[in-house]
């Protein structure tokens, strides 16, 4: 819905993440870009509620945020030592997601104040988790583990209270990896390119991010 009503996206159990709109005149066109960015499935997928051309994808060890117009995520977790099993983005902080994982915990990220780590980690269960929902408050979130249990959690205010300049800030930083990721591609074809008229034979050349 946040990119509006014929267009959806769907994650797939090979780690790519597929752009879809169901409006398409040919069948061929339904399906659009494809964002390879997982080592296995992927869990959870899901636009900002505030800025929509950005999307956050969870799979293998981390979670992985995108602009729609890039090949390559802008943004990334840190691998963890635990499999990721879901997030999902706040309801009412745009710089705020969260994640649980296989052993138990659940994490929320505040790209506000950092991108290294988790702001908040929390032991819900020594149980796999699940699944999860953040209610459209933004205060409390509801957390299922393999046992069949649920946890319901009240997340504090400066957790799901808009912070002053958030939105600006969170837009700035989305848009600066945005125009650095795209820097890379741009750079990555153009060696290509190079090595290619050079008789490499199509070797490919890889940048560091």
């Amino acid at each position: 819905p946040a990119a509006g009503p014929t267009k959806f996206m769907v994650g797939t159990e090979q780690g790519t993440v597929v752009s879809c709109n169901r409006k398409a005149k040919n069948p061929i066109d339904r399906v659009g870009a494809s964002y390879i960015g997982h080592h296995g499935p992927v869990y959870a997928l899901q636009r900002n509620p505030f800025y929509s051309k950005y999307f956050v994808s969870i799979g293998d060890w981390t979670a992985r945020i995108w602009m729609e117009d890039c090949k390559t995520p802008i943004m990334n977790t840190k691998y963890h030592n635990s499999y990721l099993t879901g997030g999902q983005w706040s309801p009412t902080r745009p710089g705020v997601f969260f994640t649980i994982k296989d052993d138990g915990t659940l994490d929320v990220w505040d790209y506000f104040y950092k991108q290294n780590d988790p702001t908040l980690q929390v032991q819900v269960t020594d149980q796999v988790l699940t699944s999860m929902r953040v209610q459209d408050g933004g205060k409390m979130v509801a957390v299922g583990a393999r046992d069949g249990s649920v946890t319901l959690l009240d997340i504090c205010d400066g957790l799901s209270v808009m912070q002053t300049g958030e939105k600006q800030a969170i837009s700035a930083i989305f848009e600066r990896e945005t125009k650095r990721e795209k820097n890379l591609e741009a750079r990555q074809k153009e060696l290509r390119l190079k090595a290619k008229k050079a008789g490499g034979g199509g070797a490919e050349i890889e940048l560091d991010n």
